[in-house]
């Protein structure tokens, strides 16, 4: 293990974990499992993504999950960590004032869109900067935490009793972060950099900085899983209680394990099914699971983008009660922008709140994300759902958002309320307006976007880059066009060094032919009635015909294709390797789901199958 230094880069060691417990941690046999079980390659080791390097920091703390709430910095922050300015990215651009948490990392690279990814994760020179500043200042919160100090009042103790406080705290909080016992090596160097930082002169400093090194040490950094290699059975190593907790944790969580978890892994208590299996429960019902199992749908429906549509303002400006050109002043220049922001927001959380309402609150299953009719709107999103929309409860939900406007950062709030719409107008994630807008140009939808979003996404049914001068013949993006927007893409498409490709692509984008860019209800585009009707084949073999998206994504829930790729997605989320899908497990696991849709089942499932209890010391995956 490396030396602490607090400017400790990215590195290589085992997996991590707490000790409050350590005294009673005990091995115990695993759960008896086939002669040869089935596990899959592992990565050497997996960083922490940002979402869970930032709730790991907020659950070491033990500070509000709203970093506008969290207490003024002590003294020693100024000293040691970096200012607002430094905290706010490349070019010292930031949208408004930059609360003290989360931090702000670079994204990951990611594979297939998912963070988390083992082949996903490349480090960089400003990612490691990022990693010291972020490791600088969060360490002075723990002078400010209610969860750090061991003893009471440790401002007005003196002399060695402070200092014995200090170390016992530090000792403890590095426990706790690198998510495993202590081994006696690292605490005597852990000691020594305790002292040497005390010995500097300022108390405050002497914490700050040791733990600093704590959050730079590769044991918080990253997960590395060895397996108990005196247990091997074939090419499978079971993973250890210490390791499985943080499986468990960091796969339902983002985060640390609890006081329940570490005690369980303490205790030698996760090594069978049926104790897996009731931890994995017992953190699905916790309200931590809902943002996490959210975070895989975003990914899963690249939502993120949703914050980059730009539709426009000569198009659907009067939808929102304004001209659809600016004044020729400056005057109206910022008008549209700040209509369009919080539409982006509230349409992203819109989103977020329908798939945690279905997964969690209400019938739990694939099919409901694919066709349940109810949601959420605000005053900025309601004319996007038309008249037919309704309230359905006074109830509201309240997101704060962060806006530029007029080239200055502003806070506003949205007020989001629950609502249905007509079942033959909404049907799931894929009609939902975020969506939608994803999959348009600032006029006109885009189906060819569309149809490759649905086929890759929700049935991994995957299409190569597109031959070189392509986009030169996708239609034009204009007001004035001389037929519907579906003949212009035929047309574009028909060639048939296109249609090769386009055959499978076109047709599940045109059965979204009856929203616009913006995902509004429309019954004609350019004076004529859309034809939204279509058919294809998805490689399985299973045949779709429909008259609109709605009739689409009814059939969509019931694929055995569809149900497949969305359990592989969750079993490589889970794991973190890019599975194949012809792997035994996967393949078992899918079986399954095709039987029942229950998303919660099919994450109990993933937890007690071989791929997650286990990992390949080598061999095949």
């Amino acid at each position: 293990m490396p030396e602490f230094t607090n400017r400790q880069p990215y590195g290589k060691i085992a997996v991590l974990g707490f000790v409050a417990l350590f005294t009673s941690c005990k091995s115990s046999e695993p759960e008896e499992s086939p002669p040869n079980p089935v596990a899959a390659n592992s990565a050497p080791l997996i960083a922490l993504t940002p979402t869970e390097y930032n709730n790991s920091i907020r659950d070491l703390l033990g500070l509000p999950n709203n970093g506008n709430e969290w207490p003024a910095p002590p003294a020693a922050a100024a000293r040691i960590s970096p200012t607002e300015g430094m905290r706010a990215g490349l070019f010292g651009s930031q949208a408004a004032e930059t609360p003290p948490w989360p931090w702000s990392f670079p994204k990951e690279l990611g594979v297939d869109h998912f963070e988390g990814m083992a082949d996903g994760q490349v480090a960089s020179a400003y990612q490691l900067e990022e990693v010291q500043k972020a490791a600088n200042h969060f360490a002075a919160y723990t002078l400010v935490s209610p969860l750090f100090f061991v003893c009471t009042d440790w401002n007005n103790l003196d002399g060695e009793a402070k200092k014995n406080c200090g170390w016992q705290s530090v000792e403890r909080f590095a426990q706790r972060a690198w998510r495993r016992p202590i081994k006696e090596d690292e605490r005597e160097r852990l000691k020594n950099f305790w002292t040497s930082n005390w010995n500097a002169g300022d108390a405050e400093e002497a914490i700050a900085l040791t733990v600093s090194g704590v959050l730079q040490s590769p044991a918080f950094l990253f997960r590395v899983e060895f397996g108990q290699q005196q247990q091997q059975a074939g090419n499978a190593l079971p993973l250890s209680d210490w390791e499985m907790a943080n499986r468990l944790s960091y796969f339902l969580w983002d985060s640390i394990p609890d006081v329940t978890l570490f005690a369980a892994a303490a205790r030698g208590e996760l090594s069978t099914k049926e104790q897996i299996r009731a931890q994995a429960t017992r953190l699905l019902n916790d309200d931590r699971a809902r943002k996490t199992v959210v975070r895989f749908h975003e990914q899963w429906l690249e939502a993120d983008q949703i914050r980059g549509m730009s539709p426009a303002r000569r198009v659907f400006g009067p939808v929102f009660g304004i001209s659809p050109e600016p004044p020729l002043d400056t005057t109206g220049d910022g008008v549209w922008p700040a209509i369009l922001g919080p539409i982006r927001y509230s349409l992203e959380a819109e989103l977020r709140y329908f798939i945690e309402n279905i997964v969690f609150d209400g019938p739990g299953t694939l099919t409901a994300l694919l066709t349940d009719n109810s949601g959420f709107m605000s005053s900025s999103t309601e004319p996007l759902y038309g008249p037919n929309a309704k309230r359905v409860s006074d109830e509201t939900i309240t997101v704060p958002i962060d806006l530029i406007i007029f080239s200055q950062g502003a806070k506003q709030t949205l007020n989001l309320y629950p609502a249905t719409f007509p079942a033959n107008e909404r049907s799931g994630v894929l009609t939902h307006p975020g969506i939608l807008a994803m999959g348009a140009y600032t006029v006109h939808p885009a189906p060819i976007i569309r149809g490759k979003h649905l086929l890759e996404r929700i049935a991994c049914q995957y299409f190569g880059l597109p031959p070189p001068g392509a986009e030169a013949e996708i239609p034009p993006d204009t007001e004035s066009v001389a037929a519907t927007n579906r003949v212009r893409t035929e047309e574009a498409t028909k060639p048939p060094s296109c249609n090769s490709c386009h055959q499978h692509l076109n047709p599940p984008g045109f059965a979204f032919e009856h929203y616009d860019a913006m995902g509004k209800l429309r019954a004609e585009d350019n004076g004529q009635p859309v034809d939204a009707s279509g058919n294809f084949n998805l490689w399985s073999g299973e045949t779709f015909e429909f008259q609109n998206a709605v009739e689409l994504t009814a059939q969509l829930a019931r694929s055995t294709q569809v149900r497949d790729c969305y359990s592989l997605r969750w079993t490589r989320y889970a794991t973190g390797i890019y599975l194949d899908d012809k792997h035994p497990e996967v393949q078992r696991l899918q079986a399954s789901f095709r039987e029942n849709d229950q998303i919660k089942d099919l994450l109990i499932a993933i937890t007690t199958s071989d791929l997650f209890r286990y990992r390949n010391s080598g061999g095949s995956q």
